[in-house]
């Protein structure tokens, strides 16, 4: 049986959002299907330069490849990565649902679909994916917290995106990112609290 390997970037690069991008390795799978992969990668990494001519190894994957059911799933993923970095949010919708189909025991693909939510500010469903995300058993514990306490503050509730901030800095002591965003939310709750 192939292993799908997971790769996890923090997507402030990918999205004017600083979220979380996971590219499915696909393991075994044809040319095009590794392509894509790349090619999600690189919109992961390149945001402001992806482009839809990114998409044409997945379609050709997912058109004419012989993948596994695992395969197949990881590059409807990948695909909706690229789609959302060329901020076609209801295309990356619609292959994460895919992916989610086929694969529903893969947490990166619930992150994923959680950032396409998050971008379309249903951040309700999107917390609902990222916790998901936890119960499925991501790896990548700090990144979905990070992600979690970004829609809990658009959400209002800067109690539980203080936690979830500081959760994610407890498992990744350092993260500059996530220290910015605190010190941001602890200052505004501050100049709040003074006004007041």
């Amino acid at each position: 049986m192939r292993e799908i390997r997971c790769l996890i970037l923090p997507v402030c690069l990918l999205l004017p959002m600083p979220l979380l991008a996971q590219a499915l390795t696909v393991m075994g799978g044809d040319a095009w299907a590794n392509s894509c992969y790349e090619n999600a990668e690189y919109a992961t990494n390149n945001s402001p330069l992806a482009s839809r001519s990114l998409l044409e190894p997945c379609d050709s994957s997912l058109e004419y490849g012989t993948l596994s059911l695992a395969d197949r799933a990881a590059t409807f993923a990948n695909r909706g990565i690229i789609h959302a970095a060329t901020k076609n949010i209801s295309a990356a919708m619609a292959d994460y649902e895919k992916a989610v189909s086929i694969s529903p025991e893969k947490p990166e693909i619930y992150v994923n679909r959680g950032n396409a939510y998050f971008l379309n500010m249903d951040y309700a469903i999107a917390l609902a994916d990222y916790e998901h995300s936890l119960e499925l058993g991501i790896r990548q514990i700090h990144f979905v917290r990070y992600n979690m306490g970004m829609a809990y503050e658009k959400l209002g509730n800067d109690d539980v995106a203080e936690s979830q901030f500081r959760t994610a800095l407890e498992i990744e002591p350092g993260w500059e990112l996530v220290e910015e965003r605190l010190d941001r939310l602890l200052q505004r709750r501050a100049e709040d609290a003074a006004d007041q």
